[in-house]
């Protein structure tokens, strides 16, 4: 090794190999001597062909790795996806990715490196969802490279692992009265009940419930317009009377043009309402509600009071109605009555056929 005296050059046995970073592209191969000073004059030679436009050297190639594909990917997402996204992509990039990936051409990666990768997860006890997270990071990386014309179209696809679907939790309709009342009991701050509130109220999603603004809501009307929505499409969600009240009880317009400033004046964090939807749920035993299972509530509340699911659709904000029925989570109670509901039709409810 002799990158300390000479940067991109690393000797392999005999012979001298360089790896050099010029204009943002990265160009690696032989020099085909094991002579140091032959290999510096051939890289220096190399760089003044690169600036030159001439690139005539044989066996010299453009390589773009994994890392840079990463790179270029978190440049043109940073302003259009998600903090939450952005920290999720670059956590499965910095302890899954990097190390074993990331130095590597992405016109070189192959299904066995998915697999190590699947594998080496697995053995480090990770689940099968974080497990599918992680390659579904690495599918996104390929797909995206493909697109900016990086590589040609692999002829594999990543691979996900095989997970059974569980009933994911929810607030019980019979729940929600003493969900809110166990908020109101932890919470010190009266945001966090009103935010807990309009999230079970409207179905916003997190991000659209902390960048709440005053000029959005329509007290007389009783509706509120999601202006900044994830599909780019601003939606008009009716106002539950229940929900105005709660609404204004927060300081009006003229201290701030957010409904739920902090004290900086800025929206709060999206991990704002974590600790006491935790707490809360750990005492009723809930199971892990989230901030966007009560969105999913919200879905399955109305979808349980026989809204159609056109409906929920629209103000959910989903384009794809298939999307929508993911959230839509029926409790085992509501089948229990559907189910008993079909027998008394059917005559079955009394007989030897119970």
């Amino acid at each position: 090794m002799a990158q300390g005296r000479t940067p991109g050059l690393t000797k392999r046995g005999d012979t001298w190999h360089y790896d050099i970073l010029i204009d943002g592209e990265r160009y690696r191969g032989s020099t085909k001597t094991s002579d140091l000073k032959t290999a510096t004059l051939f890289v220096n030679q190399l760089r003044l062909d690169v600036a030159r436009g001439k690139l005539a050297l044989a066996g010299t190639q453009k390589t773009v790795l994994l890392e840079d594909i990463f790179m270029e990917f978190m440049t043109a997402k940073k302003i259009s996806a998600s903090p939450l996204y952005i920290t999720s992509m670059t956590a499965h990039w910095l302890v899954w990715l990097q190390d074993r990936l990331g130095k590597m051409s992405i016109e070189k990666i192959h299904p066995t490196h998915v697999d190590e990768l699947r594998n080496a997860l697995l053995g480090a006890g990770r689940s099968k969802v974080f497990t599918n997270n992680v390659l579904t990071t690495l599918r996104t990386l390929l797909n995206f490279a493909v697109k900016r014309g990086k590589m040609r179209k692999k002829g594999f696809t990543v691979e996900l692992l095989r997970v059974q679907k569980k009933p994911r939790p929810t607030v019980p309709a019979e729940k929600v009265q003493e969900f809110l009342g166990v908020i109101d009991s932890i919470a010190a701050n009266p945001q966090v009940r009103v935010m807990i509130r309009t999230m079970l109220g409207l179905g916003c999603r997190p991000s659209e419930v902390l960048g709440m603004r005053w000029e959005w809501l329509d007290i007389q009307g009783q509706t509120y317009t999601v202006g900044k929505a994830k599909g780019k499409e601003a939606r008009v969600l009716p106002v539950p009377t229940w929900l105005m009240g709660a609404l204004l009880s927060m300081p009006k317009p003229l201290i701030s043009e957010w409904v739920f400033p902090a004290r900086n004046g800025k929206p709060h964090c999206p991990g704002f309402l974590r600790k006491p939807l935790m707490a809360a749920a750990e005492k009723l035993k809930l199971g892990n509600v989230t901030q966007h299972r009560l969105r999913a509530t919200f879905a399955s509340l109305h979808a349980e009071a026989g809204t159609p699911v056109t409906e929920i659709q629209g103000m959910l904000g989903h384009k794809n109605i298939a999307t929508t029925m993911i959230y839509v989570e029926t409790s085992l109670d509501a089948k229990r009555r559907a189910q008993d509901a079909l027998s008394l039709k059917l005559g079955l409810v009394s007989g030897g056929l119970q």
